[in-house]
């Protein structure tokens, strides 16, 4: 045999992609010279490729072994270690290539990349420099550097590096999506959607890509998109957990609940049946969680408050577990007892739910209520509270108008505690035993309020247009000021801000009108605002504490909602059974509050 000749054969044919015939051809050589390092070198090579990395180790670890000072086989045995997930080895391999032959460009680009998966990224970035330096159109290099600089939170520096990379090859599909990788880690949504467009485009078989498309389409609100992506990323990876999960939430903002729900409870099976190893059993709180807002929204509150305890364990949500020695109330008697009920997530939560305390007090109980600062004054005075305190958190640890109410103060002793929200399931509430009977709020005496504002004859309409600027997707529900203007020529009719901060700008952005008048700017609490809204007619108002605290006084409101709607309005209705007084105007399509803004004009104008 000439071992030459059938070498170069055997090469001829690997690099045509013939590989069985290669690979018979280099077993020959090896039978007849089992120390053959460029056949072991090249069957290496060649296992690799068909995915048998442990006999490519093997026979790439004999050829070093064979030629310490050939720095092919030490290349390529790095290649097959990395792709094993020996990053370390992979490493010691590429440095001791580079030793030998220091100008290889692949070689230092393969040490980056290893590099990266240990780590080490400053490394990683002087190794594609280096690159780079021996290879100035090197694509390869400039992503992986890119790579690097991301990992060391620098994105505006790997986005640069991305850019470079795709100027030397715009249809890199890898470096594209990186490149999306960027532009999300700088919050610049839309200019990652439209990489991970090319990306996805140049490789449709790609599950991940098809992900984070989707999942940069659900930011923007995009939930078409989003739903047929993530389907996509399903489609290629039927195992896929996280897809399977935010195709319910896609969902879920399109309305198609029945899907949602479906999606999250498949999501579940398989968590439990996949991922049991990975915190991704049924124990899920996210999935847990995302499933009681979804049985919520549509009705099915039996299963969906019991689903919504799973707050507590997910690690995403905003209120932390109280932790005390006294036990959490089991919806047992309470007569002769003290229990302790405590505020979470929003005001507007709190003024909804606060509802139940009378219920609490049925059971025998004297009821303390632990709440955020600002509700303190009003919550003194609601049926069944025998106690108001105020919370811990920084920001409402204020002394509100010269006196004490606002002060934070120290719990007294209780036998039992309850979350607020946790009540409708220990009550056992369903959509017909809401307890809906209003007025269960009432502006203590000492509110303030000028009353001189509201004399004379008209329609009086009290406004808000933001939440908090705090909360999750506050933009979808939230409104610039200058939207409500259009309503105040409305003849007959005059209205009252009763906005307090928010993030869409304040009363000042508003052009002056003689009945526009500024309220919230003299609220101390929410009492006073209780006090402004009770001298009122009507509210109109996004989704925000307002619209509770409204339908808790008894007063008429008109809730504003995107299309996605919340968890607590259900969902394809215009009424809300937890208040009878309120009315729901709902976007027909994610951002259109112009049809939202004109329904209502065309009501208000009805009334006054």
């Amino acid at each position: 045999m000439n071992i030459a000749k059938e070498l170069q054969k055997g090469l001829q044919l690997h690099q045509a992609g013939k590989l069985p015939e290669a690979g018979e051809i280099y077993k020959k050589i090896l039978e007849a010279d089992p120390e053959n390092v460029d056949a072991l070198n090249l069957m290496g090579v060649l296992l690799q490729a068909g995915g048998q990395l442990d006999t490519a180790i093997v026979l790439l670890e004999q050829a070093t072994k064979l030629a310490p000072d050939y720095a092919a086989p030490l290349v390529n045995l790095g290649n097959a270690l990395q792709l094993a997930g020996k990053a370390g080895e992979a490493v010691e391999a590429f440095e001791k290539a580079m030793a030998l032959e220091p100008a290889q460009p692949e070689a230092a680009n393969n040490l980056a990349s290893a590099l990266n998966d240990l780590g080490r990224h400053e490394d990683a970035v002087r190794a594609c420099q280096a690159a780079l330096k021996l290879k100035p159109g090197f694509a390869e290099a400039y992503n992986n550097m890119g790579n690097a600089q991301a990992a060391l939170g620098r994105p505006e520096e790997a986005e640069e590096s991305y850019k470079k990379a795709l100027e030397i090859n715009p249809t890199q599909a890898t470096a594209l999506f990186n490149l999306g990788n960027a532009l999300v880690d700088q919050d610049r949504t839309e200019d990652a959607l439209e990489q991970y467009r090319k990306a996805v485009a140049l490789d449709n078989a790609n599950a991940e890509k098809h992900y984070n498309y989707a999942n940069t389409a659900l930011e923007l609100d995009l939930y078409e998109q989003a739903a047929e992506s993530f389907q996509n990323a399903i489609d290629i990876d039927e195992d896929y957990l996280d897809a399977h999960c935010n195709l319910g939430s896609a969902l879920q903002s399109l309305g198609r609940l029945d899907e949602a729900i479906a999606s999250y409870r498949h999501a579940l099976k398989m968590a439990g049946a996949k991922h049991a190893n990975e915190n991704r059993g049924p124990g899920n709180a996210d999935l847990h969680w995302n499933l009681a807002l979804a049985l919520l929204q549509n009705g099915e509150f039996e299963e969906g408050w019991a689903e919504y305890e799973w707050r507590w364990q997910n690690p995403a949500f905003t209120t932390p577990q109280k932790i005390v020695p006294e036990p959490l109330w089991d919806g047992g008697d309470l007569s002769g007892k003290t229990i302790l009920l405590h505020a979470e997530q929003g005001l507007g939560d709190t003024l909804q739910f606060i509802r139940y305390a009378p219920l609490v007090a049925g059971k025998g109980a004297r009821v303390v209520v632990e709440c955020r600062a600002p509700l303190v004054r009003l919550l003194a005075g609601t049926p069944g509270v025998d106690q108001v305190v105020g919370q811990t958190p920084e920001q409402d640890r204020v002394q509100v108008a010269g006196d004490v109410f606002g002060q934070v103060a120290a719990l007294p002793s209780f036998d039992c505690h309850a979350p607020l929200m946790s009540l409708p399931h220990l009550f056992g509430t369903t959509l017909d035993s809401i307890p809906a009977a209003v007025p269960y709020l009432a502006p203590p005496p000492n509110a303030v309020v000028d009353s001189r504002l509201f004399e004379g004859d008209g329609l009086k309409v009290g406004f808000a247009w933001a939440g908090s600027p705090t909360r999750t997707k506050d933009h979808t529900r939230s409104l610039e000021p200058i939207r409500f203007e259009p309503l105040f020529g409305v003849p007959g009719a005059r209205f009252y801000s009763l906005q307090v901060g928010g993030g869409m700008g304040g009363f000042d952005k508003l052009q002056p009108a003689e009945n526009v008048f500024d309220l919230g700017a003299d609220f101390a609490d929410f009492a006073d605002t209780a006090a402004a809204v009770k001298a009122l007619d009507l509210v109109i108002c996004v989704d925000t504490a307002v619209a509770h605290l409204a339908g808790g006084l008894g007063i008429p409101a008109w809730v504003l909602l995107p299309a996605a709607g919340g968890y607590l309005w259900l969902h394809d209705r215009d009424d809300s059974p937890w208040y009878p007084g309120l009315r729901l105007f709902r976007q027909p399509a994610p951002g259109d509050w112009d049809s939202v803004l004109a329904a209502v004009g065309v009501e208000l104008r009805k009334l006054a």
